[in-house]
């Protein structure tokens, strides 16, 4: 019975990496949903401001924008060594480096000035060189979707492998 139990611990393990993978691929794509459904309060039916912050507008503050991008690279960073062949894991560390990134700028203001919704780094009137000609809404639905995407590929090639 012990080597029973000896030879499946290797497998309970990568089935634990594997259950955290999947648990944030299907958290990201729910953060990019609400992102989905703030593009539409905005460019469909034409809110602004506060009415324009996606089915759990009371979530979307700087705090909470911070910590949840924090937690999309700290996972993926501990999962990273398991699933290190994975190109699309490795694009999406990449990708939600630099929006973690975005939002430590945006932070950093806001404890700075108070003021929510500063641009940030490439959003219209962003740090570098004025930004894109892109609102920050609009931005930061890219963003996930950038790192939504890949994150998904990824899942997929590990259920797959296992």
């Amino acid at each position: 019975m012990g080597e029973a139990l000896a030879r499946s611990r290797p497998r309970i393990i990568a089935n634990s990496w594997l259950a955290l993978l999947s648990f944030l691929a299907l958290s990201q794509t729910l953060h990019l949903f609400e992102h989905v459904a703030q593009m539409i309060q905005i460019h469909i039916l034409g809110l602004s401001g506060p009415a324009a912050r996606g089915v759990v507008g009371q979530l979307d503050i700087e705090w909470v924008h911070f910590i949840w991008n924090t937690w999309v690279l700290v996972a993926l960073l501990v999962l990273l060594p398991r699933f290190h062949t994975n190109v699309w894991l490795v694009a999406t560390v990449l990708l939600a480096g630099w929006h973690l990134t975005e939002h430590a700028v945006i932070m950093a203001a806001y404890l700075r000035t108070g003021v929510v919704g500063t641009p940030g780094l490439l959003a219209a009137g962003g740090l570098l060189a004025g930004g894109l000609p892109v609102a920050r809404p609009d931005l930061h639905f890219l963003y996930n979707l950038a790192e939504t995407v890949p994150l998904i590929l990824g899942w997929r090639v590990e259920l797959k492998r296992a």
